[in-house]
């Protein structure tokens, strides 16, 4: 809304609106400036306040008249001066009412606009109040299903550490046995070797000899064989 200054009283007043100014009764001469004006202006000359002048009669020009000797119907004249004052005022009423109802409108309509944008500003921190909500409980939900599946996982670490540990045992008992079964086995080829260097039957020295050879033979994969578990057994 456009915002005047005026020059009354000798100093410099405003800003003022129309309404404003309509209600400080200004004068067709009174001077007047707004921003955009290089210069100050008679408010006659301002087309934003013509309107506040048109229910405001003009200033009389003073000329010299002859005074004419009262005549027969001064008195009727005198009526009609008496009534003219009284009509040009009841002609500002509709005017002022229609200012006044033009204020209220505009008013109204601002009024109303600045309703409407709080609701809608309202409305849309609402809407936003909700997207948080619904982001925080899909966190959540997220972070409890993550934690789930957290729990769920450490579950089967925990039991294939424990299955990888009872594999372990068992592997190692099953070592031990082998171990235990190859040295026994080893110890009993050795027997038998002295047996067999021991006996004497009817047989050649050369068939002797292979015996005793056998014999060695079987004796030096049993001994691998223990030498293998033991290396095994040491691992674990």
């Amino acid at each position: 809304m456009q915002k005047f200054y005026i020059f009354k009283d000798d100093q410099q007043q405003g800003p003022f609106s129309t309404l404003e100014l309509l209600e400080l009764k200004i004068m067709r001469d009174t001077l007047v400036w707004y921003e955009g004006e290089d210069n100050w202006r008679p408010a006659s000359e301002i087309d934003d306040l013509k309107e506040i002048f048109k229910s405001i009669p003009p200033p009389i020009q003073k000329n010299t008249q002859i005074v004419q000797p009262p005549s027969a119907d001064s008195k009727v004249q005198e009526v009609l001066k008496a009534t003219g004052p009284q009509k040009k005022n009841s002609s500002k009423k509709p005017l002022i009412i229609a200012s006044v109802l033009i204020v209220l409108l505009v008013m109204g309509c601002s009024i109303y606009v600045y309703i409407n944008h709080k609701t809608e500003q309202a409305e849309i921190e609402r809407q936003i109040q909700d997207q948080r909500r619904v982001l925080e409980m899909q966190e959540e939900k997220i972070k409890e299903q993550q934690d789930i599946e957290s729990a769920r996982m450490e579950k089967e670490q925990k039991q294939k550490r424990a299955a990888d540990a009872a594999k372990r045992e068992e592997d190692l008992a099953m070592l031990n046995y082998e171990y235990d079964q190859a040295v026994t086995n080893l110890r009993a080829a050795k027997i038998e070797l002295e047996e067999i260097q021991g006996i004497v039957l009817l047989r050649s020295k050369s068939e002797k000899k292979q015996q005793i050879q056998a014999q060695l033979e079987v004796i030096a994969t049993w001994e691998s064989e223990v030498k293998r578990l033991k290396n095994e057994i040491d691992k674990y």
